[in-house]
């Protein structure tokens, strides 16, 4: 007696199944890093936002110091923005010669930026006053 052959044409149900397997497992690996990479490219944007931002309120600040509240959002510009400016005052004196010395005065002057968690600081300095005395 002959034993029929048969070929065999396709995958079996166990073949189909490991491959299906591979092909989840690369599946979640290749979303995580998708969404890594989505929530990375968030911070980037807000950051680049905040650091805009804080130019603006620099510029406003600079234009008109007295008028600005030391609080705030930003309106329709971003309304998910909020800001915050802080002041201090320093003094520089140097003795120029014996009898004489120059005095400095500046305001270092620091935006603070806050945007969906991410804080952006922003400092600069202005020059008050020069005095000279002898």
């Amino acid at each position: 007696m002959r034993l029929k052959q048969r070929k065999t044409k396709g995958f079996t149900l166990l073949e189909t199944m490991i491959a299906v397997g591979m092909f989840a497992v690369l599946g979640i690996v290749c979303l995580e890093n998708y969404l890594l990479n989505i929530s990375i490219s968030q911070k980037i944007i807000d950051q680049q936002s905040c650091m805009t931002l804080a130019r603006q309120k620099e510029f406003e600040y600079l234009q008109d110091p007295d008028n600005i509240p030391e609080s705030g959002d930003f309106g329709n510009v971003d309304p998910d923005a909020h800001y915050k400016i802080e002041t201090s005052d320093i003094t520089l004196s140097e003795t120029v010669t014996i009898d004489s010395e120059i005095t400095f005065n500046f305001t270092v002057v620091r935006i603070i930026v806050e945007k969906h968690g991410y804080q952006v600081s922003y400092p600069f300095v202005i020059k008050s006053s020069e005095e000279e005395n002898q």
